[in-house]
């Protein structure tokens, strides 16, 4: 309802550094929300068919051998594709755009073959999400970053939301910690970075799930109805998944049962080697929350949700 509250807990640094609302976290896979969000712009705006041959947007250079792979399969992870490219070094360090290039990312994509027809059941998948990314960037014309701050960042006033963290947002990173509590290296920027690359403040995704609200001012600036449009489009669900939520565009909405007061949740969860972070979208109590913690598989979203 337009009042944002902030409850920290804990240290974001060793050196003791308390958390606040300005703290920097690896976001993880809640930067698959930002790319479906673009997604459902281009479609929109015509720019992009889901249901075209996927080969249609591939860069130049790259062939699908899947020609029948569409770019809704990518976004709502029916496409069969793998969690994470199968040719990866084994160092998490060697896996960085600077030694798994983009071009490799790219000819290992193009030799994909889905095992069943498609669209397969539903198998989430990193690898599925950053080459939507790139299929947009051709449709759109305008590489995945440059979209991201020109069409949610700047529009919403999310200054400290960014796949390279300038020097002075360096400082204000947390240090995250692996299920043991050990320090955890940074999470490298993947050749597939519009699947979980994103730095973000709890300021910051706050003002992402007062926009997904469909708020029509976010941090003093209006919101266009034409970026809620494409919002609520992301969050539509599409099919049932095993469990009985329903997929959206990277979202579930978990639609099911219980208090009718707190349902639909539309929610994503994100991790990296050394965060865990998630998001929740209540419309019935226009509430957004966002929740980040410095250590590997604490399962926040679910804190979340409950």
């Amino acid at each position: 309802h337009g009042h944002r509250y902030f409850f920290p807990y804990g240290k974001a640094t060793n050196a003791g550094a308390p958390f606040t609302s300005d703290t920097l976290l690896e976001i993880g896979s809640c930067t698959k929300t930002f790319t479906t969000t673009l997604f459902a712009l281009a479609i929109n705006r015509n720019q992009i068919a889901p249901d075209a041959s996927a080969q249609k947007y591939m860069p130049e250079g790259y062939t699908l051998q899947a020609q029948q792979l569409t770019p809704l399969e990518l976004a709502d992870f029916t496409s069969g594709m793998p969690d994470d490219p199968t040719n990866l070094p084994r160092l998490l360090e060697r896996r960085s755009i600077d030694y798994y290039t983009v071009n490799d990312f790219l000819t290992w994509a193009s030799r994909y073959e889905p095992t069943s027809q498609l669209p397969a059941p539903y198998r989430y998948s990193n690898a599925g999400i950053g080459l939507l990314s790139y299929l947009v960037a051709t449709a759109t014309g305008k590489n995945w970053e440059d979209q991201v701050n020109s069409e949610i960042l700047q529009p919403l006033g999310m200054a400290d939301t960014t796949l390279r963290p300038t020097p002075e947002q360096q400082k204000r990173l947390a240090q995250g910690h692996n299920r043991a509590g050990q320090d955890a290296p940074r999470w490298p920027v993947f050749a597939w970075y519009a699947a979980g690359g994103l730095r973000s403040t709890a300021q910051d995704m706050i003002s992402f799930g007062e926009a997904y609200l469909g708020h029509k001012e976010v941090n003093g600036k209006t919101v266009s109805a034409e970026l809620i449009e494409a919002m609520q489009l992301a969050q539509k669900p599409i099919f049932t998944m095993p469990n009985g939520n329903k997929q959206a565009m990277a979202w579930v909405n978990n639609i099911g049962g219980g208090n009718p007061n707190l349902h639909p949740v539309i929610m994503k969860n994100g991790g990296t080697a050394g965060f865990g972070t998630g998001i929740a979208i209540n419309p019935t109590k226009d509430a957004a929350i966002f929740i980040g913690m410095n250590q590997a598989g604490a399962q926040p979203i679910a804190k979340g949700v409950e």
